[in-house]
């Protein structure tokens, strides 16, 4: 169980919440607390009434959408840091979760009550200079998520893979069908596919987790012409 001290400490951090000045920080953590998530559990539901701010710690969490048949679409992964459950509702009605949130692995995050959150963003500007610097980011990346889904699946796993490697690195905690959800394909195509990648030595792979070994010819196939 994490302390009031360790949830600052991490939010001092954190966009965009480090901009505030210590004492708030304080207010904000004594308030928040950590909730711990084990792999697969739904941390919230599309369709949920909505009343938190949510930060990841440590973990990670799938974002998903259903579509009109109940098939879940995978639209986003969240890494340790990162804000979920929040910047979808910022400037509407906020009422609801527009998606659902599920734990890939053993997680633990920061609730904090919209309340609380609003308090901070109302009283200072640079906090909002953040959420919108964070909005803009995602905007993009939901833009990128719509154009690529036009594209063949092996480039659309390839643009995924360098996505992820500027999230994580050089080693990707993913399992191939984490991978296939997020590119909007099969698990047996992106079994094929990612085999391929290992025999023209481009990847490494192993149980729950891929190593991008040469990013070069990874990033050709994401700049060539169809």
């Amino acid at each position: 169980m994490f302390t009031a001290k360790d949830l600052k400490a991490f939010l001092s951090k954190t966009n965009p919440f480090k901009v505030l000045p210590p004492a708030e920080l304080d207010q904000m953590a004594g308030r928040a607390r950590s909730v711990s998530y084990g792999k697969s559990e739904t941390i919230y539901t599309e369709g949920d009434d909505a009343d938190s701010v949510w930060v990841l710690m440590k973990g990670r969490i799938q974002i998903f959408k259903y579509s009109s048949e109940g098939r879940p679409l995978a639209i986003e992964s969240i890494a340790p840091g990162e804000l979920f459950g929040t910047l979808c509702r910022m400037g509407g009605e906020g009422k609801q979760y527009p998606c659902t949130a599920i734990a890939s692995t053993d997680s633990e995050v920061i609730q904090i009550s919209d309340r609380e959150f609003l308090n901070m963003y109302n009283r200072f500007p640079a906090l909002v200079m953040g959420v919108c610097s964070l909005c803009s980011q995602r905007l993009q990346a939901v833009q990128g998520l719509s154009c690529s889904s036009q594209e063949p699946v092996e480039k659309r796993l390839a643009m995924l893979l360098l996505k992820l490697q500027k999230k994580h690195g050089g080693i990707l905690p993913y399992t191939k069908r984490e991978l296939a959800e997020q590119a909007g394909t099969t698990v047996e195509t992106t079994i094929r596919i990612m085999s391929r990648f290992q025999k023209n030595g481009w990847i490494a792979s192993s149980r729950g987790q891929l190593q991008l070994k040469s990013i070069e010819p990874i990033q050709k196939l994401v700049d060539s012409t169809c």
